[in-house]
């Protein structure tokens, strides 16, 4: 790091610059008067009284401050514990009658401790939602915001905000809340200002402890048991580790489903359908019963399926033109599967009457229309029209609800037209590859 050192003044500008200290001397108030101001607008604060001294940080709009005086068109105000400068046009001096509340300015990556509990709050203000009670005593690391007597700080993965008039100087070093990787050769850098230390430099895929702050582009770490700072924009979360592909279950067997069934996620009640699969698909078998359910290995997955609804030998597939799918349906039901099959001859498979967790199909109130090479843009538009139909003839064959393509229709809210349905899995289970009619008695 370049360092620039000042050179030896001749003795003429020696005594030039003493008389002039002695004349400011003379002039000079015992004291600076503390009052308090607010930015107008976001402006600028400076190490020195003009545009040419180094930017230390920013106010918002709105924010309060300590000032202790102006001279040229420049205030001095208390900044992150020190006197900085800031340009006195942008700022409304606070009156007698019009009392403000003063907000300390603190620096981002400062430790504070708590005086007392203290509500940690979403907001700057005591109108805002409490996010968490801190204990007396707790540290906390400020982001550097402060708002009408509230400051921010960091709070594991977020940040809240805390009354300043409970918080005091802490020594030690912040907390850390997560790790970033280096994706560049990065300097460990001694402040977050432009002109700075480098107390290291860390290569590419570094993993450095961040505690949540950051001032002038930089974040904060924990590098060495101390608080240093690096370049935000250099930082990338972790990439999540894999976990271990788990040893499947060896299969003993094939069965075949005898009835339409869930392929779930546990033997549980509560389970997650994962697919469905249609009578008489067949199905590798683990051996394993729990529940009454069969353990079964399904797309390099070990799931489960209901055992009652399965048998060594497959049985025979109804096409739907048949009259045993009409076995067991209401009469609406009936109507709506001839007349579907009138309608649409290229549907050649229906399912009525099927275990469900949902009573439709047990009683026998539902059909499954089953669309050929449904992915198709034949398929699709085959299922666009099954769906419009059913829609369409609904007060004629008692339809109360029909599903298609993750969307849900029903009668009685038909006004809203088509409504999306939350995602169940796979295809099956999100009615992609069947339309289902729900009719009434």
């Amino acid at each position: 790091m370049h360092v620039i050192r000042a050179g030896l003044r001749t003795g003429a500008q020696l005594l030039v610059c003493a008389a002039l200290v002695v004349g400011l001397l003379g002039t000079a108030p015992a004291a600076a008067a503390v009052s308090t101001a607010t930015a107008t607008e976001a402006l600028n604060v400076r190490s020195g009284p003009g545009t040419t001294y180094e930017v230390l940080g920013t106010l918002e709009q709105g924010q309060k401050v300590s000032t202790l005086g102006t001279s040229k068109g420049w205030t001095a105000i208390e900044f992150r514990d020190a006197k900085a400068y800031v340009a006195a046009k942008y700022l409304k001096q606070a009156t007698a009658a019009t009392p403000v509340v003063s907000t300390p300015a603190v620096a981002p990556g400062s430790l504070r401790a708590t005086t007392t509990a203290v509500n940690v709050r979403r907001g700057a203000g005591t109108s805002h939602a409490v996010l968490k009670v801190l204990a007396g005593g707790a540290r906390v690391t400020m982001t550097g915001r402060t708002s009408g007597g509230f400051a921010e700080v960091v709070l594991g993965a977020r940040t809240g905000w805390v009354s300043t008039r409970y918080l005091k100087a802490a020594r030690g070093v912040p907390a850390v809340v997560g790790t970033r990787v280096a994706t560049a050769v990065l300097d460990i850098r001694s402040t977050s200002a432009a002109r700075y230390t480098r107390i290291a430099e860390v290569k590419k895929g570094t993993r450095l402890s961040i505690t949540g702050a950051v001032a002038n582009g930089r974040a904060q770490v924990v590098y060495a048991k101390a608080a240093r700072w690096v370049t935000a924009k250099y930082l990338a979360t972790p990439a999540a580790t894999q976990p271990s592909v788990p040893e499947l279950p060896r299969v003993t067997g094939t069965r075949y489903a005898t009835a339409t069934l869930d392929i779930r996620s546990t033997s549980a009640d509560r389970y997650t359908a994962v697919a469905e699969v249609p009578r008489g698909t067949a199905l590798s078998i683990t051996g394993t019963v729990v529940d009454g359910r069969m353990q079964i290995v399904w797309n390099k997955a070990a799931r489960w399926v209901t055992a009652k609804y399965l048998s060594t030998s497959r049985p025979s597939v109804d096409n739907g033109a048949g009259a045993s799918v009409e076995r067991g349906l209401v009469p609406n039901a009936i109507k709506v599967h001839r007349a579907a099959r009138l309608q649409f001859p290229r549907i050649t498979t229906y399912y009525g009457v099927r275990p469900d967790s949902i009573p439709d199909h047990p009683s026998g109130r539902a059909l499954d229309l089953m669309l050929p090479s449904y992915t198709s843009a034949s398929g699709k538009a085959l299922g666009g029209q099954v769906a419009a139909w059913a829609r369409a003839n609904a007060k004629a064959l008692g339809i109360q609800y029909v599903i298609w393509n993750q969307r849900i229709w029903n009668i009685q809210r038909d006004k809203e037209g088509w409504r999306p349905m939350a995602d169940r899995g796979g295809d099956s289970a999100n009615h992609k590859n069947h339309v289902h009619i729900t009719v009434y008695r």
